[in-house]
């Protein structure tokens, strides 16, 4: 990795922690400049822009939401570096994005990404993946993953997303810690009203499965999986995966939630001065990384 852009300081200290050796600009998108910042050129460059304003559960706002304009930032960084472009573009958000404003949204972005030199031509040039299915990560995570190549480098569209191949999900508890008494401020008072009513649904439903606390009221995923995991998660416990371990109903801490993104626990490790709140919301804003390496590999190979 050449270089990276964050803007979150909380997550920019996670990330300095882990990849001390990438030069890190902690700034707005908007801010940043191939020229003056000095951006080396790269082969490919991989990018997330903030899903809620295209989201079914989110503003919906589209590209009237600020937020949704940090797309058309990347293409002037494409733009900025002109004949010594990336040759890869990979860029991932929510399903929700193909079907915003009736596909005029992504429209858009198909004009602007081939108005900057790239093959950008729907539908070869996204998909839709899936956590489980492809990795075999218990988590029910749907993201759309979209790929643009340079005209200058590729003939034609040759990228080929991976197909699910009948790989066995594993189990939810392989991923947890469940040897020893979890952090105290993880379980729930029993006799509390949402200790109470988990332990209703669990008593009605599988006492092994994985609930979820909605605002209201609690669900369970009959899938023995995690429901997917966002960036919602650390704001009043609601979103958190919980289940019940020889100690109680307990939420999952942030460290089980990274498993279920991917996260080895001896390859990437949250900096002590970073809160419970702050992980979740990483966890949640994070890619599932065994999925997106089957997305480097392909792209190692087209560029070979």
């Amino acid at each position: 990795m050449a270089w990276a852009n964050e803007l979150d300081s909380f997550a920019a200290t996670t990330y300095r922690k882990n990849y001390p050796h990438v030069r890190l600009l902690e700034k707005p998108v908007e801010d940043l400049s191939v020229i003056h910042d000095g951006l080396q050129p790269v082969d490919i460059i991989t990018a997330g822009f903030p899903c809620q304003p295209f989201s079914v559960a989110g503003s919906q706002k589209g590209f009237e939401d600020p937020r949704g304009k940090v797309f058309f930032e990347i293409v002037r960084l494409l733009k900025e570096f002109g004949p010594r472009r990336p040759k890869v573009v990979v860029l991932e958000n929510v399903p929700g994005l193909l079907s915003h404003g009736k596909g005029a949204t992504f429209s858009k972005m198909v004009n602007s990404l081939q108005s900057a030199g790239y093959w950008f031509m729907p539908p070869a040039c996204h998909a839709i993946l899936n956590t489980m299915k492809l990795t075999g990560i218990p988590q029910s995570r749907d993201r759309l993953f979209m790929i643009a190549l340079s005209w200058d480098y590729f003939d034609e569209f040759a990228f080929e997303f991976p197909a699910p191949n009948g790989i066995e999900p594993l189990q939810v508890r392989d991923f947890l810690d469940l040897d020893a008494r979890a952090e105290e401020s993880l379980y729930f008072d029993p006799e509390s009203r949402w200790g109470k009513l988990f332990e209703e649904s669990m008593r009605d439903g599988n006492p092994e499965g994985v609930y979820q606390l909605r605002r209201y009221y609690v669900r369970e995923n009959k899938s023995d999986a995690v429901f997917t995991l966002t960036a919602n998660m650390g704001e009043g416990g609601h979103n958190v995966p919980t289940i019940k371990d020889d100690w109680g109903i307990r939420k999952l801490s942030p460290e089980e939630c990274a498993r279920l993104q991917g996260f080895e626990p001896d390859g990437f490790v949250f900096p002590a001065e970073i809160s419970k709140t702050q992980r979740y919301r990483q966890v949640g804003n994070a890619v599932t990384v065994p999925l997106v390496r089957l997305l480097a590999r392909e792209c190692r190979r087209i560029l070979n």
